[in-house]
């Protein structure tokens, strides 16, 4: 009877101190994201405090009351792991079976390492799971998307997202979705699901080639896994950085998968190393186009010369003006027009000469407007503003202005309870990543006006998943977004706005 009742005891305290609050303290809002994980934390540490005292001390009593049965610390244990450290069992043996309900029903039991995110984080573990199958079910990725609208989307539902998206082909929505993590606030984001859409993102870039995006993306990361660090090496050696092969292959036999990255390996490694450049990109702009015999023909064959460049190649802003210098000077050539109007009415075409022309300039500005939204974050130093390279601005912010009306309003239409927070977000991404490839080439008083289209549609959206669905972490990225923008293009109205919502999201 003694045992009964210290048994029973042990019991008591453990579970009053789970179900204890979490003591408010003025840094951590207790009905916030930090202060949720940090009560599951808590309780889940008493949970674990709980068993491990009721499974010594029921064995302890078995001892003494049967003769040294064993079998009761097993039985107990097998409760216990799944009830404090399900993913233990989920990461070990459901996921490699492939059991993507079983794998969510037991990770919704919560812990490490959804603390942040629990919901999320079992989707997630379904859709792993599911993923090991090879096949796309379109029923079962049916189900698991509709257990992520019935809680708040987090950091490990928008890798659900974005892995449910890539696993029915749709790889550029997965693309900008997992991209998109870095937006989302660090309290509703697990660090296991940013280091898996980490990998992912990385096997991408690598997969398509594209090594800038690769390096540029693996040089933010803080806590490289050994898979993105073997891949970042390989693109280092690929774009011929100087990376030693030992680097790599010893980046290779700490990775994980092996078979699978040795073709990548094989490739690092045959990589000639790439020798100094003769010419410096800052003397690129001021040499002329290969001496070319006509104006046009130089502009054709460094146009030419550019447009075999792989798209995931950044572009020096060197290079664009150059090639909008050879421009200007071919378009300019009264013996091109000249010998243009002559063809026009050789060949009894409708157009006139000068007509023709204008519709080359056209086409001229349209390219080069793509390449300087190619430079990135370098197109900001472009010197040379006059000629096609203004055109091309022109031309391309009325293109930019008609798609950015027509996706701000999808955005806005998403606002429906059946559609639900992630498509919601999954509208805002793909107008956010073609806003910020779009408005590189214009003017801080072009951006502005393409940045009044969206900001209205957006704050309306943010405010429904605020207040409606209390999509808090959501709802404060998109205002950081907006807030950045404002202060860019000085609007200071929209700056004051957005610079309350953010504060008080905090």
């Amino acid at each position: 009877m003694t045992e009964t009742l210290v048994v029973l005891l042990c019991v008591a305290v453990c579970a009053g101190v789970g179900v204890s609050p979490l003591a408010s303290v003025i840094s951590c809002d207790p009905q916030g994201p930090r202060g949720r994980a940090l009560r599951r934390a808590e309780q889940q540490f008493a949970a674990a405090v709980m068993l491990a005292a009721t499974c010594g001390l029921l064995s302890l009593w078995l001892l003494g009351k049967s003769g040294r049965p064993w079998w009761p610390m097993l039985v107990l244990l097998a409760v216990c792991v799944p009830l404090v450290h399900p993913w233990l069992i989920v990461r070990r043996l459901l996921i490699p079976l492939g059991a993507a309900r079983t794998a969510y029903r037991v990770a919704r039991l919560g812990g490490h390492p959804w603390f942040r995110d629990p919901n999320g984080g079992a989707v997630l573990s379904g859709v792993l799971a599911s993923l090991r199958r090879r096949r796309h079910d379109e029923e079962r990725s049916r189900w698991l998307r509709a257990r992520l609208e019935g809680d708040r989307l987090g950091g490990a539902g928008l890798v659900a997202l974005g892995l449910l998206a890539a696993d029915a082909g749709d790889r550029d929505t997965a693309r900008v979705v997992l991209a998109s993590l870095d937006e989302i606030e660090t309290d509703i984001c697990p660090p296991l699901a940013r280091a898996i859409a980490l990998d992912w993102l990385v096997a991408d870039a690598a997969g398509r080639g594209a090594w800038h995006e690769l390096v540029e993306r693996v040089a933010d990361d803080p806590f490289p896994t050994p898979t993105t660090r073997l891949v970042g090496a390989a693109a280092r050696r690929m774009l011929g950085d100087g990376t030693a092969r030992t680097t790599v292959v010893w980046c290779w036999l700490l990775a994980p998968r092996r078979l699978h990255t040795l073709g990548l390996l094989w490739a690092a490694l045959r990589r000639p190393p790439v020798g100094v450049a003769a010419i410096e990109p800052c003397d690129l702009a001021r040499l002329a186009a290969n001496a070319a015999p006509e104006p046009i023909l130089g502009a054709l064959a460094l146009h030419a010369e550019i447009a075999a460049q792989p798209a995931t190649v950044p572009v020096l802003p060197a290079v664009v003006e150059r090639l909008a210098a050879a421009w200007d000077v071919a378009l300019g050539d009264f013996g091109l027009r000249g010998g243009v109007r002559g063809r026009a009415e050789l060949f009894a075409v409708a157009a006139s000469g000068e007509l023709l022309i204008a519709r080359v300039q056209r086409a001229v500005a349209h390219d080069l407007a793509l390449l300087v939204a190619q430079c990135g974050r370098q197109a900001e130093g472009l010197r040379r503003d006059t000629g096609v390279l203004r055109r091309a601005r022109e031309v391309h912010f009325e293109e930019v202005l008609e798609g950015v009306v027509r996706d701000s309003a999808v955005v806005g239409g998403k606002r429906d309870p059946e559609m639900g927070p992630a498509a919601a977000w999954i509208a805002w991404v793909r107008v956010r990543a073609a806003y910020v490839e779009a408005v590189v080439p214009l003017d801080v008083a072009q951006r502005a006006i393409v940045y009044s289209e969206i900001e209205l549609e957006v704050r309306h959206c943010a405010a429904w998943l605020w207040n409606e669905r209390r999509e808090r972490g959501l709802a404060q990225a998109m205002c950081l977004f907006l807030l950045a923008e404002a202060e860019r293009v000085r609007d200071v109205e929209a700056a004051a706005y957005y610079r309350h919502n953010v504060v008080v999201g905090l």
